[in-house]
């Protein structure tokens, strides 16, 4: 009877020779996860260290993505392999800043080393519900993402037939922080209460709050805009790209790819137009050509810009308001304007249904008719 192979992911005998006085070299033959053996070696000055230099190589001697997961993988090996995994398959940068910290900071700490096997249901629902307890329904939330994509990388390479987290109970929300919309009769007064205070001019927030009150966009992609993406004699402004901090990257401006669901071409109102060209006449240049920049010329940061407005706005007379809230007010006119829902979630950079519904002249016909609408809404008044 022949010998069985080796199994995937290790090594037969090792075998150590002096190749030369003071050289010392192991060499093994490792079955790697395409099946096929190959021989691995290491040099050193003595028999032990060259042994040693061996192991750790073959330790690290594949990638994370390419770890031979079973049963007995550590579930704090599993998500370096999952992270790697996600990376590689493109993930955006901050996502996968998220997912990090999720596993790193509460996943590995919890329960990382339990094994795939050892990851029940039940354990996995008692450590959701002290994650719920301790960090909030939404790190809850973030890591049951996690494991479950963890466990479906396991279930994907044979090593258990079924993922456990799927039979983990709903995580209950504690009262909803969500943000909130400005009532529609009171957008005027804020556009003119934030015009006329000195803080929030000296802050340049008064013509990037009056942009995104009226186009709804998310606050990294008004950051992020940059003037060749707007063409003032259309009147049209082209969204997706955005502004966000990665661990280790610092700030980065990321593109919106073709297929992104939140790229979009929109007609603003005539009153944003305005302001742009108005902006434009005083505003000193910067390297990218931004038109929201910092104060310095450079990307400016969400956080930041959020906690500047954090800062006035109760002074203001809007405690809680967000920039968020922006785009549930504009949602909230288009709707009180007669326009569909399909016509609102083309305007602030919804998913899709259909293809159909992603062409281009499609869109920008609503477009016009949204912008139209937003005008009629949110036009100043002079009095409060």
């Amino acid at each position: 009877m022949s010998r069985p192979r080796n199994p995937v992911g290790t090594h037969g005998v090792v075998n150590v020779q002096e190749t030369m006085p003071g050289k010392w070299r192991a060499r093994t033959l490792y079955r790697f996860q395409d099946g096929k053996r190959r021989q691995v070696e290491r040099f050193a000055e003595s028999e032990p260290k060259a042994k040693h230099a061996l192991k750790v190589a073959l330790t690290t001697i594949e990638t994370p993505s390419h770890l031979a997961i079973t049963k007995r993988t550590k579930l704090a090996d599993l998500a370096d392999a999952y992270l790697l995994l996600k990376e590689e398959t493109g993930r955006a940068p901050r996502t996968i800043s998220t997912y990090r910290h999720n596993a790193d900071t509460i996943i590995k700490r919890g329960i990382g080393q339990l094994t795939v096997g050892e990851a029940t249901t039940m354990r996995l629902q008692r450590f959701i519900t002290d994650t719920s307890i301790k960090h909030g329904h939404g790190s809850a939330k973030g890591c049951r993402s996690v494991l479950s994509g963890m466990l479906a990388l396991a279930v994907r390479n044979d090593a258990i037939a079924t993922n456990p987290v799927v039979g983990i109970a709903g995580i209950e929300r504690k009262a909803s922080r969500a943000a909130t919309a400005l009532p529609l009769d009171q957008v005027p007064r804020f556009l003119a209460t934030i015009r006329s205070d000195t803080e929030m001019q000296r802050l340049d927030l008064v013509e990037l709050w009056e942009f995104m009150a009226r186009t709804g966009c998310r606050i990294g992609e008004a950051l992020a805009l940059r003037r060749d993406f707007v063409n003032l004699d259309a009147a049209t402004v082209t969204l997706g790209a955005s502004v966000s901090r990665v661990k280790g990257q610092g700030l980065i401006l990321r593109e919106a790819g073709k297929t992104a669901t939140s790229e979009r071409t929109i007609v603003v109102p005539a009153e944003v137009v305005a302001m742009l060209r108005a902006r434009y006449a005083v505003q000193p240049g910067n390297d990218l050509d931004l038109v929201f920049p910092s104060m310095l010329g450079k990307l400016r940061d969400t956080s930041n810009t959020e906690s500047d407005w954090r800062d006035n706005r109760e002074r203001l007379g809007y405690p809680g308001f967000t920039s968020h809230g922006f785009r549930k007010t504009v949602a909230t006119a288009l709707d009180a304007a007669g326009l569909s829902a399909r016509d609102i979630a083309d305007y602030l950079g919804h998913k899709h249904p259909s293809m159909t519904q992603d062409v281009y002249m499609a869109r920008n016909t609503q477009s016009v008719k949204a912008a139209a609408a937003l005008s009629a809404m949110f036009g100043v008044s002079s009095g409060s």
